[in-house]
């Protein structure tokens, strides 16, 4: 009984047409950017859920958020500044990892902090020195 009268409602509030034209916008976006990131993934090789691949002489940045190329040149990485910021109001750590190019555009992307990532990133550095990019690490959560 209580869900044929939730049913209504739902029915109710899609006639109104702004709130129909907000959740199909928004399903749209997040339909283009699980596309953007499913793309970047299997191009690289790499895992759906990573945050990124090094492999074939390139980086692949697997997150569909940010804008332009995605796929990246070792060569063309002069040097990878990795910063470890605090959260918000208990929103937990994040990593800020900011790829500056010889040549083109510098990019930056964020990835939040659990042990998976941890892990991720003690493999990229070793990765990129085996490449010879250099790497800066920087810990602002410590006071």
């Amino acid at each position: 009984m209580i869900l044929h009268y939730f049913l209504i409602e739902i029915k109710e509030i899609f006639m109104i047409g702004i709130i129909r034209t907000t959740f199909i916008i928004l399903g749209l976006i997040s339909l283009l950017i699980i596309y953007r990131r499913a793309s970047i993934a299997i191009q690289s090789g790499g895992s759906f859920f990573s945050s990124y691949k090094i492999s074939d002489g390139f980086f692949y940045i697997h997150s569909g958020i940010i804008p332009g190329n995605r796929k990246i040149l070792l060569k063309n990485i002069s040097n990878v500044t990795i910063y470890l910021l605090s959260g918000r109001r208990a929103n937990g750590d994040r990593y800020h990892i900011m790829l500056e190019m010889r040549k083109g555009r510098n990019t930056a992307f964020m990835i939040g902090k659990s042990k998976k990532t941890k892990k991720e990133i003690l493999d990229m550095k070793n990765q990129l020195k085996k490449n010879n990019v250099r790497i800066y690490y920087k810990d602002f959560t410590k006071k």
